[in-house]
């Protein structure tokens, strides 16, 4: 099968849905599919994999409450009908089909030459004016897809809201052959200080500011507690600046991408004090790196780890709460070994080859 996937979000920039799309070419790659990625030019580009295909430039902007992409350029309809008519695509796959500009570009050129469309929806939101004044129009945008995907059940909530769909509930996945424990085992963190990891990028909505709260009362029980942060955004020199009294006890080490599994690794536990999310993929790779987790307690998030088997959830934008939690997360090395053990298991649920089995479900479908 011929199958060219459309996204705003992909490499060089870092998060959910870049994850999603580059794991989903491969893994349909590996069973023998031909598969184009459409996506815009991004400052940082470098080489791509040949599958990628680059239409336009990527624009950073802020929207629900992070640094999101659109795209812009000249003629970007008729560029993507061109890509389309090139790979002689059989399925369309777009991601958040109702935001600009990629997807419904995509899925209008794809409606012109009579190839299906189906579109995976990634964003959780407690309400959208956008959605609410344009309903009516996006409705019948939404009508024209062969299929339509959420990867959680609050995805589904959202958009719930304001159209009717035909949801299918198909969640992401993660690289288990690529994320899998290093062999340390959980051990007292007092013997080289606790090691602590926030991985994300740095905007509002991703809560870094929470944790640096939290970190003066786990430094007076811990003195020798390393947080390290991974990631980068427009943010990052406020973020450096509010962690400044903190001194050596936080590391900003700026990008990772290939190194995840790694830090992931070296770590005591790791946090996600996230404030918005719909799935929660850096929760899915610490599980599978047996590496216990604190989790804001949101929607998104509750959903894949509100059991309390896997991770312990904790008030957004609390400090005292968050601190409170890790010390306690800390001083118990056995509950953290079982979170571990437990993160594992649940973690191969969610393996790449179960999720594309699913999707090729969908896309056999809608080629009939």
């Amino acid at each position: 099968m011929r199958l060219a996937l459309v996204t705003e979000f992909y490499y060089p920039h870092l998060g959910g849905v870049t994850e999603h799309v580059h794991h989903l070419a491969l893994e349909l790659q590996r069973r023998g599919h031909e598969v184009t990625v459409i996506t815009s030019r991004m400052k940082g580009s470098s080489t791509d994999a040949p599958f990628v295909q680059r239409i336009g430039t990527s624009r950073v902007i802020y929207s629900n409450g992070a640094f999101a992409r659109i795209s812009t350029g000249w003629r970007l309809s008729r560029r993507i009908e061109m890509a389309l008519r090139a790979a002689r695509a059989d399925v369309v796959h777009v991601q958040d089909g109702l935001a600009p500009v990629l997807g419904p570009l995509a899925a209008g050129a794809a409606h012109r030459l009579g190839i299906p469309v189906v579109a995976t929806f990634h964003s959780w939101f407690p309400r959208s004016i956008g959605y609410r004044v344009f309903r009516r129009p996006l409705q019948r945008r939404l009508d024209r897809l062969a299929a339509t995907i959420a990867v959680s059940e609050p995805v589904v909530h959202a958009l719930s809201r304001y159209f009717t769909a035909r949801w299918e509930i198909i969640p992401n996945g993660v690289d288990v052959g690529l994320f899998h424990p290093n062999g340390r085992s959980p051990v007292d963190p007092d013997r080289q200080g606790p090691r602590l990891l926030f991985l994300g990028r740095l905007d509002p909505r991703n809560g870094l500011d929470t944790v640096l709260g939290a970190m003066p009362r786990i430094l007076e029980r811990h003195p020798a507690t390393r947080l390290v942060v991974a990631g980068d955004g427009p943010l990052r020199t406020w973020y450096e600046r509010a962690a400044r009294p903190l001194g050596a006890a936080v590391q900003f080490i700026g990008h990772v991408n290939g190194e995840r599994p790694a830090r992931y690794g070296e770590s005591d536990l790791y946090l996600c004090p996230t404030t918005k999310a719909s799935f929660g993929i850096t929760l899915l790779e610490a599980m599978a790196c047996g590496i216990p987790l604190l989790a804001s307690d949101i929607i998104g998030f509750r959903e894949l780890v509100g059991d309390g088997a896997t991770a312990v959830l904790v008030p957004r934008d609390d400090p005292d709460a968050w601190a409170d939690a890790t010390l306690r997360l800390l001083s118990d090395p056995e509950r953290r070994a079982a979170m571990g053990r437990a993160g594992r298991a649940k973690a191969s649920l969610y393996a790449w080859p179960r999720v594309v089995d699913r999707i090729m479900t969908v896309y056999e479908r809608v080629r009939r």
